[in-house]
């Protein structure tokens, strides 16, 4: 079962993030309480997208696609913007106080720890970033 929407590169774009994982939750039959960690670490990727990959670029395309098999969640996300392997930056210190840590770098440590895999590619001119929840655990 697949599920995907498409979006463009605009913060006004997540209300329809936040809609399509509901309505996806909803069609594969999936446990309500994975809601909002999914909606969670999409949130922190698309974000990333919608700021960093098309710098003063407006209304470019984001492809957010959500795959059931068995008990794998698989989430991609496919942009064309600038290439960025954020599965390639440094783990943060987060032992360090709030007053030492650098500011950012926290995003794609939040998406691993929410999601069971995480994973990049480049794909010709585009940028795949892969997610990866069992659904086990969700009961």
């Amino acid at each position: 079962m697949v599920n995907e929407v498409h979006i463009v590169n605009d913060l006004g774009q997540l209300r329809v993030l936040n809609d399509f994982v509901d309505r996806t939750i909803e069609s594969f039959g999936l446990n309500q309480r994975m809601s909002m960690p999914l909606f969670l670490a999409l949130e922190e990727a698309v974000v990333n997208i919608i700021m960093y990959a098309y710098p003063g670029e407006q209304g470019k395309d984001i492809l957010i696609r959500m795959e059931r098999e068995e008990e794998k969640l698989t989430v991609t996300l496919v942009d064309s913007g600038v290439s960025f392997d954020p599965t390639a930056q440094a783990e943060p210190d987060t032992t360090l106080s709030l007053e030492d840590r650098p500011i950012g770098g926290l995003g794609i440590h939040l998406i691993k720890k929410l999601m069971t895999e995480v994973y990049y590619c480049r794909e010709g001119d585009k940028n795949v970033l892969t997610m990866v929840k069992e659904l086990n655990e969700y009961g």
